[in-house]
């Protein structure tokens, strides 16, 4: 016949027995997948929220997600209550493809440069020389010579794109399109130097506003500009590919 202490310690396994069977199927079961979790819509609680889920991504994960995070937070489109969840794993998908359009600029940071075309045409404004040219001259083909000037801190060495001509007397634009330009000597910061192409112009109007450009102005409508350092400066259109 067992002893009351017996009977104590059989009950005790017992008891032990039961609870480690009912704790056995919750730690055998697997972790929650953590592309499934969603990133918080106010980005001050990224660190916070998302640091352990993070270590479970692999390597390459981890960076994907941490470039996806730096763009938004960049794009300020991550604000309390802005806009919807989103899973991890929607966020990598998003920044795959974003990253395969954009392969130079996966976070989208914008260019410390210029960041719009009112910016780079203070920094580089372009005029038109007027131009000399007698009665018999021909209208079908006109040397027009720019300058463009550098208010920047590093020396310009080509360009490349569209020039446009506004004026007063004129009714719309007139553009003038521009090969590659190397500058030699590259333009250094506070200079100035020419581009010089042939234009055919029919227009008598546009003619006679070359001849006196005192209420003209040009733009650069869409190109890129080369800096000697390698970097370049994209205008109008390029800004947006």
């Amino acid at each position: 016949m067992m002893s009351l202490h017996q009977r104590f310690n059989k009950a005790l396994l017992l008891t032990v027995t039961l609870t480690m069977l009912a704790l056995a199927p919750a730690c055998s079961s697997p972790q929650m997948d953590p592309t499934k979790k969603t990133i918080p819509t106010n980005s001050d609680q990224w660190q916070k929220k998302l640091g352990s889920t993070l270590e479970q991504l692999p390597e390459s994960d981890q960076q994907l997600l941490s470039r996806y995070m730096l763009r938004m937070k960049l794009s300020e489109a991550y604000e309390s209550g802005a806009m919807p969840r989103t899973t991890i794993k929607q966020a990598l998908i998003q920044q795959r493809e974003y990253e395969r359009l954009h392969p130079n600029n996966p976070t989208g940071k914008k260019s410390p440069i210029t960041t719009n075309q009112q910016t780079t045409t203070v920094q580089y404004p372009v005029a038109l020389l007027p131009v000399k040219s007698s009665d018999s001259d021909s209208l079908n083909q006109v040397k027009l010579q720019f300058m463009l000037s550098n208010h920047g801190k590093v020396a310009i060495q080509s360009f490349k794109g569209t020039l446009t001509m506004q004026d007063t007397t004129l009714k719309q634009a007139k553009s003038f399109n521009v090969p590659l330009t190397q500058f030699d000597p590259p333009i250094r910061p506070e200079q100035s130097g020419k581009i010089i192409i042939e234009s055919s112009i029919e227009d008598i109007n546009v003619m006679r506003a070359i001849k006196n450009t005192k209420d003209m102005t040009i733009q650069i409508e869409e190109g890129t500009l080369v800096l000697e350092d390698g970097q370049k400066i994209e205008f109008g259109q390029s800004l947006v590919k």
